[in-house]
């Protein structure tokens, strides 16, 4: 009897303290969406266009798009300039991809593609671009989960960490993302991630860079590189993403936005 005591004992103190533990890491990650301005402020500003570019540095290899988001639905267009990594390079002709909050259907020279794979690549493109540019407004969605983990210094800096996960049907993959929050503009410099959607099992080292427009911080420019889940960068190859030209509040809608 007193062994069964003291068992459900030490359950409830880890129960009590893993509860103490997420609620002091959604408290930082509250800190870091309002440092960024904060998800209403993104509301209020309703649409974005940007010109985007993907670059593999080391063989200099891009895919370039017009992206064209609306707020609202997270519906995500992208019309692409270059193709050479990601989106279909092996397939020929001017390429669309429509996410319309429920369905994307992707387009060579306006045929739709019924393809699977290709398909499924337009697919990921569009809840991915989407997610990179407003992932720091999106940390406090419903079905995320936070855990503080121990404090890491890089360059001097002692940054906060959280491990944030995904709930079930929350997401297109079960990704696990390591958060930097810096402790002193409240703002993520770095983060490990998964991206299983694009077969990356292991992780990625994401370093980011911000500027303000229209009172809220863009993650303008953005570089990755393998790493280990310690936050060392594994292979010195690394990709590059520029976000160039934003532009909020075009008056976008479900019939305009492919325009």
């Amino acid at each position: 009897m007193k062994k069964q005591i003291i068992r459900i004992v030490s359950v409830v103190l880890i129960l009590v303290a893993t509860t103490i533990q997420a609620q002091d890491a959604r408290e930082l990650i509250t800190k870091v969406v309002d440092a960024n301005g904060g998800e209403n402020a993104l509301y209020k500003l309703k649409d974005v266009s940007f010109d985007y570019t993907f670059k593999v540095t080391g063989n200099n290899i891009v895919d370039v798009s017009k992206e064209r988001y609306i707020f609202n639905g997270e519906v995500s267009y992208g019309k692409y300039s270059k193709r050479q990594v990601y989106a279909i390079p092996q397939m020929k002709g001017v390429h669309t991809q429509f996410f319309d909050g429920a369905k994307t259907v992707s387009k060579l020279d306006n045929n739709v593609i019924t393809e699977k794979q290709p398909a499924y690549i337009g697919h990921a493109l569009r809840k991915t671009n989407y997610y990179w540019f407003a992932m720091m407004f999106k940390l406090l969605d419903p079905g995320v989960n936070h855990k503080l983990l121990p404090t890491r210094k890089v360059n001097e800096i002692s940054y906060k960490v959280v491990e944030m996960t995904f709930g079930d049907n929350i997401g297109e993959t079960s990704d696990k993302y390591i958060l930097y929050i810096n402790p002193e503009t409240h703002r993520i410099d770095q983060f490990l991630y998964t991206a299983k959607g694009f077969g990356v099992t292991e992780p990625s080292l994401m370093k980011v860079t911000y500027e303000k427009i229209d009172g809220v911080y863009v993650s303008t420019y953005r570089k990755y590189a393998p790493a280990d889940w310690d936050g060392n960068v594994v292979k010195e190859v690394w990709t590059e993403q520029y976000t160039k030209n934003v532009k909020f509040n075009n008056g976008f809608n479900l019939e305009n936005i492919q325009d």
